[in-house]
């Protein structure tokens, strides 16, 4: 027989080990409802991702009849993943591009952008969250200029966001011969951001806005009811926009995703001339940007790779606007003296005895060299830059000898020159207001007109009729009277 104390302890042993198994049995069947739950939900994801790419397919956007592939399915999920406030659409375009952005043939460049980024990036995201636009904006960047702010297209479209002239005064940015804020990566990045805003109020869809910016309000406009639909979409209108807007929208999505995901496509950060720990100064003087360099025991190259919109070695900044100076952090160890002293020296200004005299020592477009002088001399003393020596005269090196002739365009920075030229200036001027008041009309806004279509039906431009109605955007409203001046 089975003791008492045996079977008391038989009896607890069961005890334990029932709750136990099915304590077991329960978190299984958990389990196995969660692994149920998840490849359900996996299911059904890739079944929608299915039916996004098939409506695609069928929409006749696509330019084959292939297959869906599980690339294309995973492509679309992680496009998604990154997805936040502009919709990153797939398409077969969108689909190349990516392919092109992270092969190895592109990757010194998109390491180079990375690189260029670390320092560009954070300026950007900053200034777009001051005005309200999705960050991701910023790789647009890429597309227009690749990060290169002194980039000028064949149209004259300047800068990191490549903007026009009427747009850079719409915005209140400095164009003068002295300095370019369509090169300046802060000023130049808050008009952008004003001007997509602006277009994404109009339009309620960043797409279009981002479109509208590259081909025109006016095209878009006239896309969206070409296409017949009350809420278009940038896939809707793509089919009546040039060849070049319709790319633009698949080569911001690719750069984005290129970007997003650098680290599993091998797209590391290069290193770049730009200093990543810099400071700012507001000046209001004229300064030369070669005695700062001097100063603070760095090469000219890296100061003018920090300030890019400054056209000359001398910064011209008044009172009234000054100008903003960006310096590398450098070591402690270098005397502030020397900085401090350079900041107060000011560059005087050339004088018409000054002018007279630089305009003597030139004799047919040709400067000799005297003793003792350099490249920057010779370019701090005509106001221009070293590089734009050396490329009027085809050279490579750093070295020139006395006596040597150097060939110089410059001119017409002389104040003798400057005063002939702005006495034209002010005849043509006087004569087009002329010849502009018989031309004077007033159209008065209907609803659905945009500035661009009442530039075009008027033979006018928008710069100037904003400038003309004293507008500091592109909002109008119905009812509106525009004074109208045809070119």
């Amino acid at each position: 027989m089975i003791g008492k104390q045996t079977l008391i302890s038989i009896l607890g042993g069961v005890c334990y080990v029932l709750p136990l198994m099915a304590q077991e049995s329960a978190v299984e069947g958990m389990k196995e409802a969660a692994q149920t739950f998840f490849q359900k939900s996996i299911e059904k994801e890739k079944q929608e991702i299915y039916q996004y790419l098939d409506s695609i397919k069928s929409s006749g956007n696509n330019r084959h009849d292939s297959e869906i592939t599980d690339e294309d399915i995973q492509l679309v999920r992680k496009l998604k993943a990154i997805e936040r406030e502009v919709p990153l659409d797939y398409s077969p375009r969108v689909k190349d591009l990516i392919a092109k952005y992270t092969s190895d043939n592109y990757n010194p460049y998109m390491c180079r952008m990375m690189g260029l980024g670390q320092y560009y990036f954070p300026l950007f995201d900053k200034i777009m969250d001051e005005v309200g636009v999705p960050r991701e904006l910023k790789y647009l960047s890429v597309v227009e200029s690749s990060l290169n702010p002194r980039d000028i297209s064949s149209a004259g479209a300047t800068g990191l966001w490549q903007l026009m002239y009427y747009e850079a005064k719409t915005y209140h940015l400095t164009v003068d011969s002295y300095t370019d804020q369509r090169m300046d990566p802060i000023a130049s990045s808050y008009a952008i951001a004003k001007i997509l805003k602006e277009a994404y109020d109009e339009y309620g869809d960043w797409l279009l806005a981002i479109a509208s910016y590259n081909g025109g309000k006016g095209a878009v406009s006239r896309a969206i009811q070409r296409s017949g639909k009350d809420k278009a979409t940038f896939w809707d209108i793509a089919p009546y926009l040039t060849q070049q807007t319709q790319n633009y929208i698949p080569k911001f999505i690719a750069m984005t995703y290129a970007m997003k995901y650098a680290d599993e496509n091998d797209i590391n950060a290069a290193d770049t001339e730009l200093s990543l720990r810099t400071q700012s100064l507001d000046i209001n003087k004229r300064i030369s940007l070669n005695q700062i360099a001097d100063a603070l025991h760095v090469s000219k190259e890296t100061l003018r790779a920090l300030n890019p919109s400054f056209k000359k070695n001398v910064l011209n900044g008044t009172e009234d606007s000054p100008l903003r100076l960006i310096l590398p952090v450098v070591d402690k160890k270098i005397a502030t003296e020397e900085l401090y002293a350079a900041l107060n020296t000011p560059v005087p200004s050339v004088n018409s005895s000054q002018a007279e005299n630089l305009g003597e020592s030139i004799q047919n477009g040709r400067y000799k060299v005297k003793v003792g002088e350099t490249f920057a001399s010779i370019a701090d003393k005509f106001e221009v830059t070293v590089q734009d020596i050396k490329s009027w005269n085809n050279l490579r090196g750093n070295q020139i000898v006395p006596g040597q002739n150097l060939l110089i365009k410059k001119e017409d920075d002389f104040v003798s020159a400057k005063l002939a030229r702005n006495t034209e200036r002010s005849s043509k001027k006087s004569q087009q207001r002329a010849s502009n008041a018989t031309r004077t009309a007033y159209y008065v806004v209907k609803k659905g007109d945009t500035l661009s279509e009442i530039a075009d039906k008027n033979g006018t431009s928008v710069g100037r009729l904003k400038s003309e109605n004293d507008l500091s955007g592109n909002r109008i409203k119905p009812g509106m009277k525009l004074k109208v001046s045809k070119k």
